[in-house]
């Protein structure tokens, strides 16, 4: 599952020009380049355009429930539990404004019986940003959390990981944020056109290839 993106390439006032969102305010936001699920937050730090009372820039947590013990709980939803699951807040839409994300591959190592996990960078061909479907949670003191939706995962991702993250350009992140159904969005209806780069190849033993 993703709990990486990055956002180090990402212009906030361009992705408030693509979804028509209100809120930015350069001051009030900060890029951290990478994201990290397992670090905890203190306050609500990662920008997010939000269909919250309009279409809004906003600093969020990251997690659609408060789980102080749980670091991932809530991180990543899967789409086909929209219904179910996630019904009491698939109409609370969100957009995460990334340059790439990160997932690892699991690679058998000849003679070990653990495999080795190792790092890969998932890119947008031709485009520098792309917009991460979310659905976001309205905490008790008024702060927004949310969780990143997932799919089956295209040929490409499926080389690296068996779940894919639901990654949309602008025209497609505007019909998401006006809540066109999950369905439209999911694998195979709905497909990115993805790339990756080995981060650890010295990780990959040579008598696989």
């Amino acid at each position: 599952m993703c709990y990486n993106f990055n956002n180090k390439k990402v212009s906030l006032q361009k992705a408030v020009e693509d979804l028509n969102a209100e809120g930015y305010d350069e001051e009030e936001f900060t890029l951290h380049g990478s994201v990290n699920a397992f670090n905890r937050q203190a306050v609500p730090d990662i920008p997010v355009i939000v269909n919250h009372h309009g279409i809004v820039l906003m600093n969020t947590f990251w997690g659609v429930q408060q789980h102080p013990d749980a670091p991932t709980k809530g991180k990543n939803l899967q789409s086909e539990n929209t219904h179910t699951f996630y019904r009491k807040i698939e109409q609370n839409r969100c957009l995460i404004p990334a340059s790439s994300y990160f997932e690892y591959k699991t690679v058998p190592v000849p003679g070990k019986k653990t495999p080795v996990k190792v790092k890969h960078e998932m890119f947008w061909n031709h485009k520098a940003q792309f917009y991460i479907a979310g659905y976001f949670d309205v905490y008790a003191d008024g702060n927004l959390g949310f969780g990143l939706v997932t799919t089956l995962p295209n040929p490409v991702q499926a080389e690296i990981h068996n779940r894919m993250i639901i990654t949309l350009d602008a025209k497609r992140g505007k019909e998401f944020l006006d809540r066109a159904p999950i369905e439209e969005f999911q694998y195979p209806h709905y497909s990115p056109d993805l790339y990756y780069e080995n981060l650890e190849p010295e990780k990959v033993p040579h008598t696989l290839f």
